[in-house]
């Protein structure tokens, strides 16, 4: 991949887990730390990602706004079109019902974005056609996942389907596991990555905090709450990997 912006896929295991305000999280801290970014919604069949930031009352294009995406667009005017808050843009599927745009308009658009040299945050649903699409173009590649047995089974077959992805790239993304629930011993940390192959970068602890922001219509991270911290860690890891290891 060739380009030189950061670029990270949040990757929910399971369903519930919170991957999606993990991104929008992401997003904003990268934009706090940076100049701007941008976080681009690819769950397609969702309510939208602009609901979950609170800004679904702006005005700006949705995905079904740029279902007629032919080829790469410019950058500047596609990211000057898109809702934002805090210098964060979002690309959100937006509207009732499922958003009708071809796997074709969405790579493109995808390649748009993540060749504009602003860095990216792509909330990644586990099972999505474009999962693949996404890990390509990203430099780190974020795995959230549970404690629980069905949730370590979930996340045991997202990573081996990963790691095939990324074993075919000419340039592999840096891959890495968040844990999410109750805090857990070092050793079960050290068992997850012994057992999944891959580092453990951060526990998002359960924040009520985040809750009552969310019931009010705040963007995610807007407060100093547990996902706000992740997101930094997350932030951290991407721009410089080798400076960053396990924390909780």
């Amino acid at each position: 991949m060739s380009n030189a912006a950061t670029v990270i896929a949040v990757v929910g295991a399971s369903g519930g887990l919170g991957a999606s305000t993990l991104s929008l999280a992401v997003g904003r801290r990268l934009a706090a730390t940076g100049s701007r970014s941008v976080v681009v919604d690819l769950a397609l069949g969702a309510g939208g990602l602009d609901v979950t930031a609170g800004i679904e009352h702006l005005t700006g294009r949705r995905w079904a706004d740029l279902a007629g995406v032919r080829g790469r667009v410019p950058p500047g005017p596609l990211l000057e079109a898109l809702p934002a808050e805090g210098g964060c843009r979002v690309l959100s599927a937006g509207g009732p019902g499922p958003v009708m745009v071809s796997p074709g308009a969405v790579r493109d658009v995808l390649e748009t974005l993540t060749t504009a040299g602003v860095p990216v945050a792509l909330d990644v649903p586990a099972h999505s056609p474009l999962r693949a699409d996404a890990v390509a173009r990203a430099t780190t590649v974020v795995v959230l996942t549970g404690l629980t047995t069905r949730a370590l089974a979930d996340v045991d077959a997202l990573v081996e389907a990963l790691v095939e992805t990324v074993d075919d790239l000419p340039h592999a993304p840096d891959l890495r596991v968040v844990t999410r629930g109750a805090p857990p011993s070092a050793a079960v940390l050290d068992d997850i990555e012994a057992h999944l192959g891959v580092g453990h970068l951060a526990h998002l602890a359960d924040d009520p905090g985040v809750c009552r922001d969310a019931e009010r219509g705040l963007w995610p991270a807007t407060s100093r709450d547990a996902v706000r911290r992740c997101a930094d860690l997350v932030v951290a890891a991407a721009r410089a990997p080798a400076a960053v290891g396990r924390a909780s």
